[in-house]
């Protein structure tokens, strides 16, 4: 077994040198986190690292870092001399450099390792941007005293009272963030591991540990591998994330700014706000080569009113499906659309945007959806070239087709409605259906499963809502219950109907169904009594309002359909606002808390509340696992402003991204930070990236 101590290096604390040009205004709000490039020179002996207006040379002895004509050096202190490098994780392409009329290439690797800098002590390099990061891989009977950092040249050298280093050149700072070490037992328990520098007289820095287990792998916290302000002058909020399986992350929200930035490829649907505050869909690649390639593609849409965005997904060829509320009578739509106007009242929009043609041709399929009063939807899917939108309508006309129930029971009721997006007017309307009873009924998410069935939940206050006879729960508890449905939209069949409530409050966000048909729901409940079950992550109400997750077995009956469930929330309020799942089981929830006990987990990169107002969080939470090992992850989002997690996602490496709307600065020093001004809302996005259990290198973090 190895195990790793990580040095991550803060260079973003440099102020920018008098000789570096001014970055552009998307470049400051996109600070760059691409994957620093190591090539080889002098035979392989030393190797140059390159970031955005900073250069790394390591050889065997030291690491030098270039910023403008400034210079650190950090130097491993009793290091063999010698010792060779292996390079891993190549570029897709090569670094080229002319002189005159010659040409060179060289190949860039993300990755570098050089061998046995101490006895059984290999060092790892990689990084993000201007980020820096060296790991020690410490292995069995290996003594990690052997460790000695000297940083020469520097004018001055702090240990502050955080734990970091902090190197003084001339009116600059650099800062080393102090380690976070762990060790994992088994797949779900992780043991926190005392970690601090020792700044000695001579300017030496050692490593002090703690007790820890020499038979197992020491890992550090999650990386914080990408960040990024979205932001124009005025306010703007993400409420959707979709990350493909290129890796491209699709963002969808709504703005007031007239300057967000949008990229410069020139393709843009709408290249400018077209109202008060228009919807905006932005493709963004975490992993290019340099800011000014991070947005692929950006585009406003809208109309002359306000238009929101409510829901975006994204399908297998990167075509964008959105939903979202008008009040634009000038919404853009196309000639196939199933309705080209609308009375003057928010109504739905539906529209497919091809970000690879120009913007003549991008707006594949746009309509509206609605009947002559007013609704909204909350949630969109895609299957086999069929979308599927969910919302609420108070229309007695809102456009119905095969419909399992084809009249509207109460004031709200959902609605769930199916489009083929290849075909015109009428043609393109599958399938449409209220659901609902005498009260007020809210569809609040929808996925589609692998035979095209629709599943969708939200919250219900009719206690005649038509629930099947196979149903978890057929009664209505009262003052707000959640709802789970499954659909054949197309078919005009309602195949599944249950409450999911407490005679407290409950609402059903978004619903999940895993490969082997079963269904999870997350939310919110404000009952001490929600059934929860035994092996609960968490299983005692926190406080006010707590998100939950549930799973069902719908092939189960009636209360033997409940197989999983938990709260997750402190002594304040939570609510869950997005939910999805990995390949491994595990499910991920983001939303706010307004709790300062939430749970949280010793790697969490902000385990604590600023609390100046609302907090987002993000939690991980593992069905599989043991009694009491359930919560696998949990951090705040927090600053001293208000803060929220609409929307996550993760892929199948386990990557998670995450974004919302921030007033104030949620991520650490040296990454990206909130530029509009305090209190003003920007989006923000985040990408983290979890250690693999029993991986050969561990990553680490900030």
């Amino acid at each position: 077994m190895r195990f790793v101590l990580a040095f991550p290096l803060c260079l973003a604390a440099f102020a920018a040198p008098p000789d570096r040009p001014a970055a552009s205004t998307q470049a400051l709000k996109l600070l760059a986190q691409a994957p620093i490039q190591f090539e080889a020179v002098n035979n392989k002996t030393e190797w140059i690292g390159h970031g955005p207006g900073f250069e790394y040379h390591v050889d065997d002895r030291a690491i030098l870092i270039r910023i403008g004509d400034r210079y650190a050096r950090v130097e491993f202190d009793g290091a063999r001399p010698g010792g060779r490098f292996e390079a891993s994780e190549p570029a897709s392409s090569r670094m080229q450099y002319f002189l005159g009329k010659s040409r060179t290439e060289r190949q860039g690797y993300s990755r570098l390792r050089q061998k046995d800098v101490y006895p059984g002590i290999d060092v790892v390099y990689y990084g993000k941007g201007q980020d820096l990061e060296y790991d020690f891989e410490i292995a069995p009977g290996a003594d990690p005293s052997k460790i000695r950092l000297r940083f020469p040249g520097a004018d001055d050298l702090k240990l502050q009272d955080n734990g970091e280093l902090v190197l003084t050149l001339r009116t600059s700072k650099l800062g080393q963030r102090p380690p976070v070490v762990y060790q994992r037992r088994g797949e779900h328990e992780l043991l926190a591991i005392e970690s601090r520098y020792l700044l000695e007289g001579d300017g030496t820095v050692r490593l002090k540990l703690g007790e820890y287990d020499r038979s197992e792998k020491l890992i550090v916290d999650p990386v914080i591998a990408f960040t990024a302000y979205l932001a124009g002058s005025a306010a703007e909020t993400a409420t959707s994330c979709v990350v493909d399986a290129q890796g491209f992350v699709y963002i969808g929200g709504s703005t007031n700014s007239t300057n967000l930035p949008l990229g410069g490829n020139g393709n843009n649907f709408q290249n400018t706000q077209q109202g008060n505050q228009d919807a905006f869909v932005i493709k963004l690649n975490p992993n290019a080569a340099s800011s000014d390639q991070v947005i692929v593609y950006g585009t406003y849409l809208g109309g002359g009113a306000d238009d929101t965005l409510r829901g975006l997904a994204v399908d297998g060829k990167g075509l964008i499906y959105v939903t979202g509320t008008t009040l634009s009578g000038s919404f853009p739509t196309t000639s196939s659309a199933l309705q080209a106007s609308a009375t003057i009242d928010k109504h739905v929009f539906v529209s497919v945007i091809d970000p690879s043609k120009d913007p003549t041709t991008a707006l594949l399929y746009s309509t509206f959806l609605g009947g002559t009063k007013f609704e909204e939807p909350f949630a969109i899917a895609t299957f086999d070239g069929k979308v599927f939108v969910a919302g609420y309508t108070t229309s007695d006309d809102f456009p119905i087709g095969g419909a399992s129930q084809l009249t509207r029971g109460g004031s709200y009721d959902a609605f769930i409605t199916e489009l083929d997006p290849t075909q015109s007017s009428f043609a393109s309307l599958l399938g449409s259906t209220y659901f609902g009873g005498a009260g007020m009924d809210i569809a609040r998410g929808i996925t589609i499963d692998s035979a095209g069935f629709a599943y969708v939940t939200g919250v219900t206050y009719s206690a005649d809502l038509p629930t099947t006879d196979n149903a978890y729960q057929r009664f209505y508890q009262g003052s707000g219950d959640a709802w789970i449905a499954k659909f054949d939209i197309k078919g005009g069949l309602r195949l599944y109907a249950s409450y999911l409530g407490t005679r407290d409050t409950e609402e059903g966000k978004r619903v999940v169904v895993e490969p082997s048909g079963r269904v999870a729901i997350a939310g919110y409940t404000n009952s001490s009594i929600f059934p929860v079950t035994a092996n609960a992550a968490q299983t005692v109400f926190g406080g006010e309002t707590d998100a939950f997750l549930s799973i069902l077995d719908l092939s189960k009956s009636g209360s033997d359909q409940l197989v999983y469930s938990t709260y997750y929330g402190g002594s304040g309020a939570e609510v869950a606002y997005d939910l999805k799942r990995d390949t491994a089981g595990k499910y991920y929830l983001g939303g706010y808390t307004l709790s300062r006990d939430l749970p949280v987990t010793i790697d969490a990169p902000n385990p604590g509340s600023n609390f100046g107002g609302v907090d987002g969080f993000v939690a991980v939470i593992n069905p599989a696992a043991a009694l009491g090992r359930g919560l696998f992850f949990a951090t705040y989002y927090t600053s001293g402003g208000n803060q929220v997690v609409y929307a996550l996602d993760v892929d199948a490496k386990g990557n998670v991204y995450v974004t919302g709307f921030a007033t104030a600065n949620v991520f650490p020093a040296g990454f990206a930070q909130h530029t509009s001004g305090l209190g003003n809302a920007d989006v923000f996005f985040e990408v983290l990236s979890f250690p693999a259990p029993g991986s050969e290198t561990e990553p680490s973090g900030s």
